[in-house]
């Protein structure tokens, strides 16, 4: 379609027309013009309301625009700027309106969802279906919807806890791996592994889980620790559901649910290149080109490209990242879309694992943070190549089916040394460089279908979700070392000799494992509005789990291979959501997950399953238009069943072999709040508070912690994030700000073994502010300036304990980029 000159009797003929129209069709003349061309136009439109949004755009291309102000609702509309064809800006403007339009003549009509089975769209035909959860190019902080419980849902249609980290959030901050992502959002924390990774924790618990595009994947098995790491170039955004979600994943502990959710083509043309550079020698420059590949727009592909080179705050480290994606997108008919990708994210690094130790007394060392205790022949080289597909069929505009698939291989090529033990403070002595190698190969596969859609009853709609999912995990790693190369001085660190891989296949610790992990269940809920404003949620899932694991020590016997097995393990879920009003809901749910044991009881059979429960009370707001998400929630999360030694039986008291009871329980328990969006016009705010309580309701059985005692105390009491960015009005509108910070409270870690009588290691409560300054050089061109820990706060990102794992936080820092956007 193309929108053609009005003439001005057109405009005229046009004007009688208004004046005889039905009051209810009434229309509003957004502007009129001398032409409406499909030339392209220079257009500036900042993310705003839609009403507002339109007005802007009918002012800037000369256009006459019609539509009904009861079709129209001032819903978040994204940010247009460049050069472009008033009917491309205004197919984006609408993209998640749920609105459509009409060429009829010289005026383009716009008309509610209601109207679009007698409209003929195109390729702006949505099936009907009004909310879209994609982030890119709104300009953003929050989202319509999520898709994380399969389908697409209002945030406070949701009765648990979810937050979304949109790529407007990502850009802004420069959140360019999934870990930087997780430690700006709401109650996550992480925890630095001795392998390159980080542990994630949600509500005192690790997530093991990462949900791809909605298929559940385990990301956290490895020989040791976790090497797994990804960069947000792929993504348009990160859900997170805090609390227990084993109704669509399975197995695992009830912290939270992660979805990376790819990017898409558009159906548009758009390249976007960035360039940055930032403090300790950081160059990282991207490619995003995405566009229709055939005339009719049924073909579209993107192609994502991006390398990173750098160096760090600590000496001799380096690395270098290179990411490739690409995704084919292609509609079979109206109803039907199959898509399919692959993904390359290969990393080349001389890595710093294994932190700072303490001195003797448990104080920090006396060293500065560019402290390298490694070697200069340290390597990690992780590389993990993900293949993808999908397709989804629409019904008609109520039901659609939708079958996914993700396959990921992930290779660590891993040797490093590191400074391990407690440091004499006045001479320095103490440590002893350890030499660790590990070789580590997963390949993680996985599956879902599911079916959802809408029916009608009693007067009310209704919703339901029928799936399955299946995923296999299949490990072989080796590990080797564990070996003294030598005393250490912390104050004059010295890169130890490098050893030969027969030394480090000569250890006691040297071996081959090999673990397969298989899962899959069915899963059904339904949401049915009992009344008006009262919808209830229930749901279940069906799952069976098998876990075989064996380890083959070169110098030693290998303890006997580990298994677990649960066949029909029901989850359950349910909620009731309250409609206050079109904008507050209130909801209570109880969600469910389990986790497979391997420890054996006194008969020699595997313990039953952890159970974890999450109950969760809250309130949920959609404000100003749905440009602004809140929520409030009071949460409890109980674990039991799990392993505690049994000092009782007779192989607890030979001293030869271990068994166990499930007889232990921990809680977590507090509330959170957030808000995210725009919440004055051009302030983009994401604020996100978290209070956490976590402790023994039964002890252990190792004589570790008593009851009452904290589960969790790395996770800290309390945690805030927030940061917001404004887009300046008037004659300044090319400048934006923004400003942010991170502020916890005190934590601390347990000492192991309670190494020189300490118990533990404290940290007291900080705040790392952080701030950015960006300018629009024209349509095209944008230039900004982030600062990272603005104060030089000095702190320890993660706790370690008495020998090693302290590892500082980044110093001040800044980084400088160029984005071109066409």
């Amino acid at each position: 379609m193309t929108i053609t000159t009005v003439s001005p009797l057109a405009r005229a003929v046009r004007r009688k027309t208004l004046t005889i129209l039905p009051p209810s069709l009434l229309a509003c003349a957004l502007a009129a013009s001398m032409a409406a061309h499909a030339e392209p136009v220079a257009l500036d439109i900042p993310s705003q309301g839609l009403v507002g949004a339109l007005n802007t755009l009918a002012k800037q291309a000369n256009l006459q625009l019609l539509y009904s102000p009861d079709a129209v609702h001032n819903t978040p509309a994204p940010a247009v700027k460049g050069n472009m064809e008033p009917e491309q800006a205004l197919r984006l403007l609408l993209r998640d309106s749920g609105l459509t339009y009409q060429l009829d003549g010289h005026t383009i009509t716009l008309s509610g969802p209601a109207d679009a089975s007698a409209l003929n769209l195109g390729p702006v035909n949505i099936s009907g279906r009004q909310f879209d959860a994609t982030t890119e190019d709104s300009g953003s902080y929050t989202s319509n919807a999520v898709t994380i419980g399969k389908g697409t849902h209002r945030l406070k249609d949701i009765p648990q806890s979810v937050s979304v980290v949109t790529r407007k959030a990502m850009d802004d901050q420069r959140l360019d791996t999934l870990d930087q992502v997780l430690e700006k959002t709401t109650g996550i924390t992480t925890y630095q592994s001795p392998s390159g990774g980080k542990y994630i924790y949600s509500r005192g618990f690790e997530v093991e889980t990462i949900q791809y595009d909605g298929v559940p994947l385990d990301r956290r098995y490895y020989g040791i620790g976790s090497s797994f790491t990804s960069d947000t170039l792929l993504y348009d955004r990160v859900e997170i559901l805090r609390g227990a979600n084993g109704l669509l994943q399975g197995s695992g502990n009830p912290g939270a649910a992660i979805n990376l959710v790819r990017k898409r083509p558009k159906a548009e043309p758009s390249l976007s290149v960035t360039a940055s550079a930032g403090s300790w020698d950081t160059y990282r420059q991207t490619l995003d080109a995405s566009g229709p590949l055939t005339a009719d727009g049924r073909l579209r592909g993107r192609l994502v490209a991006g390398h990173e080179d750098r160096d760090y705050f600590y000496d001799t480290a380096e690395s270098r990242k290179n990411v490739l994606y690409g995704i084919l997108e292609y509609d079979l008919s109206d109803s039907t879309t199959v898509a399919a990708g692959a993904s390359v994210e290969d990393l080349h690094s001389t890595p710093y694992f294994g932190g700072l130790p303490r001195n003797k007394d448990g104080s920090a060392v006396n060293v500065g943070r560019s402290t390298f205790t490694g070697a200069d022949w340290n390597k990690w080289n992780n590389k993990q190549t993900t293949y993808f597909a999908d397709i989804t069929h629409d019904f008609n505009e109520d039901w659609r089916l939708k079958a996914s698939g993700s396959y990921i291989r992930e290779t660590n090529d891993i040797l490093y040394s590191f400074g391990r033990g407690a440091v004499d403070p006045a001479t320095g002595n103490g440590m002893q460089s350890r030499a660790y190698l590990y070789d580590f190969e997963n390949i993680n596969q996985g599956a879902d279908i599911n079916l959802t859609g809408k029916w009608r009853a009693f007067g009310h709609e209704h919703e339901v979700v029928v799936g399955a999912n299946a995923s296999d995990l299949r490990t072989d790693d080796l590990q080797g070392g564990l070996l003294n190369l030598g005393a250490m001085n912390i104050y004059n660190p010295v890169s130890p000799r490098e050893p030969t891989l027969d030394e480090m296949l000569s250890t006691t610790y040297a071996g081959v494992s090999k673990a397969k992990i298989r899962q899959n269940g069915v899963y059904g809920v339904m949401r049915y509005k009992l009344i008006d404003p009262l919808t209830l949620v229930l749901g279940a899932r069906v799952s069976n789990y098998k876990y075989d694991y064996e380890l083959t020590r070169f110098t030693t016997t290998s303890p006997d291979p580990s298994h677990a097995k649960e066949t029909g393990e029901v989850t359950p879920y349910g909620g009731l959501i309250y409609a206050l009003n079109d904008q507050w809901s209130a909801y209570v749910s109880y969600s469910d997950i389990f986790k497979p044991q391997t420890e054996l009881t006194e008969d020699l059979a595997p313990l039953k399953p952890i159970e974890g429960s999450n109950y969760e009370i809250g309130l949920k707001g959609e404000l100003m238009d749905g440009r602004v998400n809140t929520s409030f929630a009071v949460f409890r999360v109980d674990q039991e069943n799990r392993a505690q030694y049994d000092y009782n039986s007779v192989c607890g008291q030979d001293g030869e072999t271990n068994c166990y009871v499930a007889g232990g329980k921990v809680r977590a328990e507090g509330f959170d709040a957030e808000i995210s969006g725009e919440v004055l016009a051009g302030l983009q705010l994401f604020a996100g508070y978290t209070y956490t309580s976590t402790k023994f309701l039964n002890d252990p059985g190792d004589g570790s912690s008593a009851s009452g005692s904290t589960f969790n105390s790395y996770t800290p009491r309390h945690l805030l994030r927030f940061w917001g960015d404004y887009n300046l009005p008037g004659e300044l509108n090319q400048w934006t700000v923004g400003a942010g910070a991170n502020i916890q409270s005190k934590n601390h870690n347990t000492n192991q073994g309670g190494t020189n009588g300490i118990d533990k290691i404290e940290q007291a409560g900080y705040a790392i502010w952080n701030a950015r300054v960006a300018y629009q050089i024209n349509q095209n061109f944008s230039v900004a300036l982030n600062g990272n820990n603005l104060f030089d706060k000095k702190y320890y990102s993660s706790i370690g304990w008495l020998n090693a794992s302290n590892v500082y936080g980044e110093p001040r820092n800044y980084t400088v980029t160029l984005r071109a956007d066409f």
